[in-house]
């Protein structure tokens, strides 16, 4: 494996693990406004991004190769709204996408099929993030700006399961 596509895949554990923080920042923030449905979800994303980190980890072990644990900062964003942490929730699942293209196309350019095939199960991933986030926004713009809107999608995003 060329060094640059295992560095910046050293750099990707590194963002998922930031990314799992960001998402438990934003439960916390949902614990303190007692909406557990919506801190549930993000407890559940944070799961995700610390799998996802996991995910890179295991390949670079299976590929023989070091893998660099580097330093995972504290959250900067501190949204004081609903909407906003939806809308620093969709932000940052675009950067992640940014993030896995750019692995991608690194790995095309060093003409690396493991990687690339690796990959594309990031990418899938990414789509799907993207998605939800955006589904979420749209929910909380249709109905949920009112109490009793805001009250039915927290019990909704409670019952999520995956």
């Amino acid at each position: 494996m060329e060094s640059t596509i295992a560095s910046m895949l050293n750099t990707q554990i590194q963002k998922e693990f930031e990314s799992a923080y960001i998402y438990l920042g934003f439960a916390a923030f949902f614990d303190m406004k007692e909406l557990s449905g919506f801190s549930k979800w993000y407890k559940k994303q944070a799961k995700e991004e610390e799998g996802h980190a996991m995910k890179i980890y295991d390949y670079l072990c299976r590929v023989n190769h070091p893998v660099e644990l580097l330093p995972i900062g504290a959250p900067r964003n501190k949204p004081e709204t609903v909407l906003q942490v939806l809308n620093q929730s969709l932000e940052h699942e675009e950067y992640v996408t940014n993030l896995i293209s750019a692995l991608y196309f690194q790995a095309e350019k060093e003409k690396d099929l493991f990687a690339k095939n690796f990959l594309n199960w990031f990418i899938s991933e990414q789509i799907e993030e993207e998605q939800k986030a955006r589904l979420l926004i749209g929910k909380y713009k249709t109905f949920g700006s009112t109490p009793e809107g805001l009250h039915s999608l927290d019990l909704e995003l409670g019952r999520r399961i995956e």
